[in-house]
């Protein structure tokens, strides 16, 4: 792995930038060679980066994280992609995942534990908070459980269902989901609800991975 680390952080939060500077601090020799603080201006500077490491936070106020890192991995392959977010939730995490991030650390972490992230995703690994990472494990165990429960005759859904089945899929909050299908933040619970019990799960993760199996996505 080469001396020099070059970085380029996305967010639109000035205290995460002041706190990415002070921890590169730490390493003289890793260079902050480009910023962020919108989607519009990430879509437009990121692809022209030399970066080595992209910092993208998944909350930016004109435009998702997720598909600020499917772009560069379609654009930068050669790079590694860093979700660095407040975000914990196991359906962000799966969809970053999904999207072409090789680490997602969660805002929050000492200056060290950032570092350390970096220095292994350069080195070919794949860091992920204990916390996420306890999660997943919990998440695929419990998958691993109702895998009978998978086999079996695919339930028959709504075509509402279906349309909120594939935001959640495709990682949209409740609200997203409802200001894109023109209904209530009430609405979209009740209808995940209703996959949860048809579908016989109790997560999004779960329910995206037994729809997937029964061959609804």
């Amino acid at each position: 792995m080469s001396d020099i680390t070059r970085i380029y952080l996305i967010e639109d939060d000035r205290t995460i930038l002041r706190f990415v500077e002070s921890a590169l601090r730490q390493r003289p020799q890793w260079r902050l060679v480009g910023y962020s603080d919108t989607y519009a201006h990430a879509e437009m500077m990121a692809p022209r980066s030399l970066a080595d490491v992209f910092l993208v936070d998944l909350g930016l106020p004109d435009g998702r994280g997720e598909d600020i890192l499917r772009l560069l991995a379609e654009v930068k392959p050669e790079a590694e992609l860093l979700v660095f977010t407040v975000f914990g939730d196991e359906s962000r995490l799966i969809r970053a995942l999904q999207m072409g991030a090789t680490g997602y650390v969660l805002k929050g972490c000492t200056e060290d534990e950032l570092i350390a992230a970096i220095e292994q995703i350069r080195e070919g690994g794949a860091p992920i908070s204990p916390l996420l990472a306890r999660m997943l494990l919990k998440q695929f165990r419990a998958i691993d459980n109702n895998a009978s429960a998978a086999k079996g005759p695919a339930p028959v859904l709504s075509e509402r269902e279906t349309d909120v089945l594939r935001l959640v899929a495709q990682g949209y909050l409740n609200k997203e989901i409802a200001q894109r299908l023109g209904i209530g933040v009430a609405t979209v619970s009740t209808h995940i609800k209703n996959l949860y019990r048809k579908l016989a799960v109790r997560t999004r993760v779960q329910v995206v991975r037994a729809a997937q199996a029964r061959g609804l996505l």
